[in-house]
């Protein structure tokens, strides 16, 4: 491996030799931004551990999936997993046992989840390998509902204001009033927090609505909350999550309550935690 390594490193200097100079950086920083790509996604040792994370790029709040193979099994020990911040801090621990030859392990992301490259540390028996992946800390907005809230995060969220809340104990539907005059055209993905004591569904998944039509968001769901991703229209003046169950201490009330928001919320979560908008 190392030998067909070297051939194509001497190769690789003697195609870049013959470019003008900055077609030269051009193709040194595509190279390495090609081999950054692949690191962060998968890895394989040579003893036979290999492992992956479902995603390569993820927001605070965001759910991290770790799965590996061992490809020969010569004792029962469990994969050990430790994953290190940017800063080099460990940030989780996880033990697994093995089921069959496969392991799985998963952790949420904090709020306040640095920005940069995390890196996983993965043993197990004598065989060892090593996977990143990235937190990009961008904003987060808050929507107060009663004495809890609804966390908003995405690349663009600042191009939506969030104003009242409506809350239907008859239709078990929060309704969020929306301001989307900065989004130009198209539309912007933006990635509700949404905690199950405050709206939930039971055997099956939230329906999510803009200005009354439904919109196909993708779901998933922790043992707290759920998680959707939905993409906001230009345009939209409402949002409304309509699930089976709303806030139970309120069902009594067979009205429609009301929150209002003088104005939304925007935190940065990269270098301190959020704090609840009472």
């Amino acid at each position: 491996m190392s030998a067909f390594k070297g051939k194509n490193l001497q190769l690789n200097t003697l195609i870049l030799s013959k470019l003008p100079m900055r077609w030269m950086f051009v193709g040194m920083f595509l190279a390495l931004s090609v081999s950054m790509s692949a690191n962060l996604a998968y890895a394989q040792d040579t003893s036979g551990l290999s492992a992956s994370t479902n995603k390569q790029s993820y927001m605070p709040g965001d759910k991290v999936i770790i799965t590996g193979t061992v490809s020969q099994i010569t004792d029962e020990n469990p994969a050990t997993i430790i994953v290190r911040n940017p800063i080099g801090n460990v940030y989780e621990v996880g033990q697994v046992d093995l089921m069959n030859n496969l392991f799985i392990h998963d952790f949420v992301l904090s709020y306040d989840a640095r920005g940069g490259i995390y890196t996983v540390n993965i043993r197990q028996d004598n065989k060892t390998t090593q996977i990143q992946f990235q937190v990009v800390a961008g904003k987060t907005q808050i929507i107060p509902v009663f004495d809890s809230e609804i966390r908003v995060s995405g690349e663009n969220t600042n191009l939506v204001k969030y104003g009242n809340v409506e809350v239907s104990t008859v239709d078990s539907s929060i309704t969020i009033q929306m301001d989307t005059t900065k989004i130009q055209n198209g539309s912007i993905t933006e990635e509700y927090h949404v905690p199950k004591h405050v709206i939930d569904t039971t055997g099956g998944q939230l329906v999510i609505k803009e200005n009354g039509n439904d919109v196909d968001c993708t779901q998933t769901e922790t043992d707290v909350e759920r998680i959707v991703q939905c993409p906001v229209q230009a345009g939209t003046r409402e949002l409304t999550i309509v699930g089976t169950t709303v806030i139970p201490e309120f069902e009594a009330a067979p009205y429609v309550l009301v929150l209002s928001i003088a104005a939304s919320v925007v935190v940065f979560s990269r270098n301190r935690p959020l704090h609840k908008l009472r």
